[in-house]
């Protein structure tokens, strides 16, 4: 009994050692391993640290070669001198106030002009409505200035100011005092620069735009447009009578105010009111105290 005894005895202890050395060989396995993972680790983040600085001062150098290329092949290259200088403007703008005031002379190298500065400060003037500018190598600068035209002046309580087809406010000018005037609308900060988006004023710049589209000349000319009343326009004609045009369908209205006028000259009779506001007749009043009468 004590022998079978003490060979088990025997056995556990050999086990017991097993197991002991499987688990130290274990941890030294773990350990080798997280020492190898953290040696992985610091490669990879060394790599990518290389990789980010190479690709950097290759972009540095990529770039100062550029600038350095621009420099020699263009920018200080007497073949891209200015020799010839195309600035046309279609208004009031002078060519050669635009030369002095951007420095465009002969000589100058034409990659030396800021060509995007140039267009940008033009297009912020009242005045100006589109810009082109672009080399034309190896010596020519090409420059073009298109203008707003006034085609009314607008009349506030405190001020009148010229306005272009689309609203744009101009700077006031000699030349406005013979344009259509309109009166009854309700602008604030009324200034050179602003665009008017007020339906009632661009009602009347549409009246103006579809006169001249649709040629009616002196037969429909206006002298004033008043856009107070919410329904329709009242205009007063050069010809002396007051129109009152409907705000919808415009073009047809005024076909009809031309053809009324047609019709009323053929009579030899002359009209104090013709409304056309209506939509399927043209009351006409005749002079100033003749009935009412319809066309």
């Amino acid at each position: 009994m004590s022998m079978w005894f003490r060979e088990n005895a025997e056995k556990s202890l050999r086990r017991s050692n097993r197991r002991k050395k499987t688990n130290g060989e274990q941890i030294l396995q773990v350990n080798a391993r997280a020492q190898e993972q953290k040696q992985a680790r610091v490669k990879w983040i060394s790599a990518v640290a290389v990789l980010v600085v190479a690709v950097a001062g290759c972009g540095w150098v990529g770039v100062m070669g550029a600038d350095w290329v621009r420099e020699q092949l263009f920018a200080s290259n007497p073949l891209f001198a200015i020799r010839n200088l195309d600035i046309r403007t279609d208004g009031t703008l002078k060519p050669q106030e635009l030369r002095e005031q951007y420095n465009l002379q002969p000589g100058v190298n034409l990659f030396a002009v800021n060509l995007r500065k140039i267009h940008a400060d033009l297009l912020t003037l009242p005045v100006v409505r589109s810009v082109e500018i672009r080399r034309q190598l190896p010596d020519t600068l090409v420059l073009r200035v298109g203008e707003r035209v006034a085609v009314a002046v607008l009349v506030t309580d405190k001020m009148s100011l010229p306005v272009d087809r689309e609203g744009h406010v101009l700077v006031p000018r000699a030349a406005v005092a013979r344009l259509p005037v309109i009166l009854g609308g309700l602008v604030h900060g009324l200034r050179p620069g602003l665009q008017i988006t007020d339906t009632k004023i661009q009602d009347a710049l549409n009246v103006l735009d579809l006169c001249e589209t649709l040629h009616m000349g002196p037969q429909v000319r206006i002298n004033a447009i008043n856009v107070a009343h919410p329904e329709h326009l009242d205009l007063r004609l050069a010809s002396g009578e007051q129109v009152l045009l409907a705000r919808t369908r415009m073009e047809d209205h005024l076909r009809k105010l031309a053809s009324t006028k047609k019709a009323l000259a053929e009579r030899r009779q002359t009209a104090s009111v013709i409304d056309c506001s209506l939509e399927h007749s043209v009351p006409v009043q005749l002079g100033s105290s003749s009935p009412e009468a319809g066309l």
